[in-house]
């Protein structure tokens, strides 16, 4: 049974409430013939006459005024399925899943959340903390926030934060251990690292050179790795806003440049319709911190 087209029966309810065809031309901008016609394919496909048309206008039969009350009902729950979606997608709203590493989400991540909660309360967060690389979608994660270039044409990846990256050791540690004079001097100390950073890649005149000396203290969180140089435990690589914190630091190899590296929050392309995807991201943008720490890659 061919069932009759939902723009028919709109065009139904307004030629009825119109009072005319006449009036409804003008209200819909469908020319009077046009709306005939689809009145008549309204009335064939439902197998029966519905109104009678006069030089006086419109008047509705018995069954004309049932279709019309059912159709009136129809239409605005149909309106307002539509309004449902559209408000969806316009107030930020429901469960948000991030995926952050441990460090930065602790260190930076935290302290914008209840900011944002307090602006966006019909949003509710579940946050992954995890060094590991997930799959977003296996995962079930709408954004996930982590370090390096993405390759990934599926995705959308908007640049966070930035940072600038030294080798650094305490005071007291070089005079009992001496000073690198260059990267390839790193094997001789003791390195704090955080593993999946390594291998270490510097330049200096258009030269590159790349070293990954076993680590003397290795973790996958670089909040640890900090402390670890702070205390004066041996070698390592920290974010310089993070080192300028702590006069007790001496920065190494200061004519070896070590490239930027981008925080990005991640999410896939058919996700950024989404409300609460865009508030949270637009939300970090805003609200992005100037000392970023590194967290895993």
């Amino acid at each position: 049974m061919v069932q009759p087209s939902l723009d028919d029966i709109r065009l139904f309810v307004s030629v009825v409430q119109a009072g005319s065809l006449s009036s409804a031309s003008e209200l819909t901008g469908i020319t009077v013939s046009k709306l005939s016609r689809r009145l008549t394919h309204l009335e064939n496909t439902l197998g029966t006459q519905l109104l009678n048309r006069g030089k006086k206008g419109v008047t509705l039969n018995e069954l004309g005024e049932r279709f019309f009350e059912h159709a009136q009902n129809m239409l605005k729950e149909a309106d307002n399925a539509i309004s449902s979606i559209h408000k969806e997608l316009e107030e930020p709203t429901g469960l948000l899943r991030i995926s952050v590493a441990t460090d930065i989400g602790h260190r930076y991540l935290i302290p914008l959340l209840d900011g944002y909660l307090a602006a966006y309360p019909r949003v509710s967060l579940d946050i992954n903390f995890s060094q590991q690389k997930i799959n977003m979608i296996q995962d079930g994660i709408d954004i996930s926030i982590r370090v390096g270039t993405i390759q990934n044409e599926n995705v959308v990846a908007r640049t966070w934060m930035m940072m600038e990256f030294g080798i650094y050791a305490t005071a007291e540690y070089l005079s009992k251990h001496g000073v690198p004079k260059t990267p390839s001097d790193l094997y001789k100390h003791k390195i704090i690292a955080q593993t999946l950073s390594m291998p270490w890649h510097f330049s200096q005149d258009h030269k590159t050179v790349k070293v990954s000396p076993n680590a003397y203290i290795g973790c996958n969180d670089y909040t640890m790795v900090d402390d670890m140089i702070i205390k004066g435990l041996g070698v390592g690589k920290m974010c310089k806003t993070s080192a300028d914190k702590h006069p007790e630091l001496v920065e190494l190899l200061g004519d070896w440049k070590i490239d930027p590296v981008p925080i990005s929050l991640i999410y896939y392309k058919n996700r950024g319709a989404f409300a609460a995807v865009r508030s949270f991201v637009d939300w970090l943008m805003t609200h992005c911190k100037s000392d970023p720490i590194i967290p895993l890659a």
